[in-house]
């Protein structure tokens, strides 16, 4: 099978022993290529539409989208055409594409993408959690020169703690004959025993981080809305009903939407870590190019960034895609361009403004940052 499998993952417990049918091979080296070619362009997007937007250019978040993309985008074009390439290699000549070295090489590759990936993806949770809870240390606790530290440290832990095993400190890196893998050596003097660890510091602990961290932006949002509804109803005596009525359907319609992308995230992230999924590859490999639809259709400001960046090159793009999927390019006023600026991730735009309560009475509606 494909030599991408995710942390921990062990396939001898969950493979049955015959080889994988010639067919079936040359179906996921097939899908390898097209998941390989759609996650790096769709992450180059990213990488090139998010800096173009004004409004993300400054924003902290952003630094950290983009090394994600850039994680995602070096995984679409090293390992998985490698993966292909040996699946391709195996059905027609029945033996491994990888010298005993060159597997070592690539497993240390494939795993120090895939821990800069989780790790990407935690600190991002981070990020949001922290905006959330501490809104106004935020600037101080994520400034550029430390969010650059914060990429710089994901990288540098991802490549130093994979030297562990491809050294022989502790694990090693084999090829397995049975499951046609390049993985974790089982079968050396500490057993599994390192691949279960690794499994828990790269792959249990960043989810761990990003379940929590969302939770609590969904709690933080409910308690948020259930203040402003009280607001609104303590209103309504001196407004008119029409208008009074107005801010309660946005705010259901808000958290709809922020359960919407939080639930979205939850699944691209925890279904596609599974250890017992990884033995579909394809599945896996998918969420090396699903973030950038997930960040498309369900954020306005990253879908204004993607849609102003390519009609730079097509003109005519902006009005087609407004007319196709129905899209409207996010108005930028004096009162909403300072809270746009800030936003950066699906979850970012789950804001709670302190003093949003405040004059609350005083705005004929509310007006939702759109997730």
């Amino acid at each position: 099978m494909s030599s991408s499998a995710g942390l921990g993952l062990d396939l001898n417990e969950i493979v049955q022993q015959e080889k994988a049918p010639r067919w079936a091979l040359i179906l996921t080296a097939t899908l390898a290529i097209l998941i390989a070619v759609l996650g790096f362009f769709g992450n180059l997007l990213t990488i090139l539409a998010l800096p173009y937007a004004r409004s993300l250019r400054t924003n902290q978040a952003t630094f950290l989208v983009i090394n994600l993309a850039v994680a995602e985008g070096i995984f679409c074009i090293t390992i998985l055409p490698l993966s292909a390439a040996h699946l391709v290699n195996l059905s027609d000549r029945g033996s491994s594409l990888f010298t005993s070295q060159a597997c070592n090489v690539f497993v240390y590759l494939r795993y120090v993408n895939i821990q800069a990936e989780l790790l990407s993806i935690a600190a991002i949770a981070i990020n949001r959690c922290i905006l959330i809870a501490v809104p106004k240390k935020y600037p101080t606790i994520f400034t550029t020169k430390k969010t650059l530290l914060l990429i710089a440290t994901i990288w540098t832990l991802s490549i130093v703690v994979m030297l562990v095993p491809l050294l022989g400190a502790y694990g090693s890196f084999t090829y397995n004959e049975e499951t046609d893998e390049c993985d974790f050596d089982d079968s050396g003097r500490f057993g599994n025993a390192p691949r279960k660890v690794f499994l828990a510091l790269g792959s249990i602990l960043p989810c761990i981080v990003v379940i929590v961290s969302y939770s609590y932006i969904y709690y933080k949002a409910r308690q948020s809305s259930a203040k402003m509804r009280e607001r609104c109803q303590d209103s309504q005596s001196s407004s008119q009903g029409s208008r009074a009525m107005t801010p309660s359907r946005g705010l259901r319609s808000r958290d709809i939407r922020i359960a919407r992308t939080i639930g979205v995230i939850f699944i691209a992230f925890i279904i596609q870590n599974h250890t017992l999924l990884l033995l579909l590859h394809p599945l896996y490999w998918l969420q090396y190019c699903i973030n950038v639809f997930i960040y498309v259709f369900m954020n306005q400001q990253y879908r204004d960034a993607y849609v102003n960046y390519i009609a730079r090159w097509w003109p005519d793009f902006r009005e087609l895609s407004r007319r196709r999927f129905r899209w409207k390019e996010e108005q930028v006023s004096e009162n909403t361009s300072a809270r746009k600026s800030r936003a950066g991730t699906p979850s970012s735009n789950v804001r709670f403004n302190v003093n949003a309560t405040r004059k609350l009475s005083m705005s004929p509606s509310l007006k939702d940052t759109r997730l």
